[in-house]
């Protein structure tokens, strides 16, 4: 006994674009996001490490905390991205011999398509302390 079984013809028009829009397209939005990911954490460091060495060389707090938002600024703009998804965040003091630390917070994308834009999901932080010299003149 044969049994009739249906024409298979036709099926590949329906599997193929499934195929690229279900596996194909969520891989490559991630392909194209991971790269942001430690992109940003690196400006976030850089950021962090060159705000606080240029508040350590201010005269005052208010210098200090106007200096290395304009570093955390110029930083962005240097890798191209948005200083608004960068926030400083300050703790410590310009006495001598004490310290003062920078904490760069940034808004990481959780997809980002070109073009289009970005979806955020979440906030990674780097921060550096530096040393206000023991020796140094305040006046």
């Amino acid at each position: 006994m044969m049994r009739h079984w249906r024409s298979q013809a036709g099926t590949a028009v329906i599997e193929t674009p499934l195929a690229v829009v279900l596996l194909l397209v969520p891989v490559a939005l991630l392909v194209i996001t991971l790269p942001a990911w430690p992109e940003r954490q690196t400006v976030a460091r850089a950021a962090a490490t060159e705000a606080a060495r240029s508040a350590v060389l201010a005269d005052s707090w208010d210098e200090a905390v106007a200096t290395g938002q304009a570093v955390v600024e110029r930083t962005a703009a240097n890798y191209g991205l948005a200083a608004n998804d960068f926030v400083l965040d300050w703790s410590g003091a310009l006495t001598r011999g004490s310290a003062v630390t920078a904490r760069v917070t940034v808004r990481m994308p959780a997809l980002a398509v070109p073009g289009l834009g970005s979806v955020d999901a979440w906030t990674w932080t780097a921060s550096h302390t530096e040393s206000v010299d023991r020796y140094r003149s305040i006046p």
